[in-house]
């Protein structure tokens, strides 16, 4: 797949390639490679991504739709695929590319950056992995294969300067995309109707995902339908997704649902609720002050060697960041439809909860620094470009 835009580089425009694996780092991606197109120097840009990335302007040699992958043991049913996909990326590394991005999706980049690093091609890694959840000694492995560390998250930035890794916090880039929505005004107010609650269903960017927790998303709405007869459900239908899975499986419930294309936030700015899974999108419904439930389900035995592996109690990003267990999340068997309509009918009826939880979603906000994370980014990563026409220079440790 293949994109045209107005930014046309020359034949001796360096290269910068950037591989995304999954549906948030495509949203990085593509606001990541806008910033730098913005700059009007002569670039090209090349990799693995999705629509959002290509739509921003990367010549897209690899879709990501085909590594839509959850759980542990799940990855080894496609190592094929997987297989196929660092074949390519290495062919590709070897097409004169100058300057190597990775967004997340480490299992991959780090071999991928291995590879890069041997070729002597400098390597930027945009977004980190999550080292403070699982799998610490992926630091070590950075160390070793990247030449600069960008991370979002305001709590990663000390894990690397304790391991004298180049690295800079920009603020996350989620803030980008919610500042240019409030700047057009795009945001609809909720209606603030006790009697007409409007709740949001994001039930994840891989197929995988949305079939195991969207059916029981909706067998929960459906139990407390009576007590709500006139509830609005919001589906925003993610681009990473099959174009009729959405569609197929919400067409025999009784619910009201309107399914959205478009930005998250169209969605999350009309909900009074909203059930999440557990992943980025957590932190778009922090950033847009909606009340939540979190869920999150995987197959039983990539569940059971993640209890082993991981290193922290939440698995919600909304409440790693305030740092307090606020938001209530359904792991494994507890995302069941009695205990979601459970928490559910709490939001909507207890209003000091509803209330405390809107002032704990202001202060995750208020961590994740401020807009412009995308344009940060960017500056680093022509710094280290420039670096590269003058072999002389040495990098330091960030500031």
């Amino acid at each position: 797949m293949s994109t045209e835009t107005q930014h046309k580089p020359s034949k001796k425009s360096p290269r910068i390639m950037i591989i995304a694996g999954e549906a948030s780092g495509d949203l990085h991606g593509g606001r990541l490679a806008k910033a730098l197109l913005s700059q009007n120097r002569p670039i090209e840009l090349i990799g693995f991504g999705g629509t959002a990335m290509q739509q921003a302007g990367v010549d897209i040699r690899y879709d990501i739709k085909k590594l839509g992958i959850v759980g542990l043991i799940e990855i080894l049913f496609h190592l094929r695929v997987i297989w196929e996909a660092y074949r390519y990326a290495i062919n590709l590394l070897k097409s004169q590319v100058a300057l190597l991005v990775l967004i997340d999706f480490s299992g991959f980049n780090l071999r991928v950056a291995k590879a890069a690093k041997k070729m002597g091609i400098p390597v930027v890694y945009y977004v980190s992995p999550q080292v403070w959840a699982w799998r610490s000694g992926r630091v070590q492995t950075i160390a070793k294969y990247v030449d600069q560390m960008i991370v979002i998250l305001p709590f990663e930035k000390a894990i690397y300067d304790k391991a004298h890794v180049p690295c800079e916090f920009v603020g996350h880039p989620l803030l980008d995309e919610l500042s240019e929505i409030k700047k057009a005004d795009k945001h609809i107010k909720r209606n603030n109707d006790e009697k007409t609650p409007t709740i949001a269903l994001l039930p994840g960017s891989r197929k995988r995902e949305v079939l195991s927790l969207l059916p029981t998303m909706l067998a929960a709405l459906e139990r407390i339908q009576e007590e709500f007869p006139r509830l609005q459900v919001l589906i925003p239908v993610a681009s990473s997704l099959p174009t009729q899975l959405i569609p197929e499986l919400t067409t025999a419930s009784p619910l009201p649902i309107t399914l959205i294309k478009g930005s998250v936030y169209d969605v999350l700015f009309q909900a009074d609720v909203a059930i999440i899974a557990s992943g980025t999108a957590t932190l778009q419904g922090a950033l847009a002050n909606i009340p939540m439930v979190i869920v999150y389900k995987i197959s039983r035995i990539s569940y059971i060697l993640a209890r082993y592996l991981i290193q922290i109690q939440s698995m919600s990003l909304a409440n790693i960041v305030a740092d307090k267990p606020f938001i209530p999340e359904l792991v494994q068997e507890n995302v069941s439809a009695t205990r979601i309509s459970s928490e559910i009918r709490h939001l909507l009826t207890d209003k000091d909860a509803y209330k405390k939880m809107k002032q704990n979603l202001s202060e995750v906000s208020s961590r994740l620094g401020s807009p412009g994370a995308s344009n940060r980014a960017a500056k680093i990563i022509y710094r280290l470009l420039d670096k590269q026409s003058r072999p002389t220079a040495s990098s330091g440790q960030c500031s």
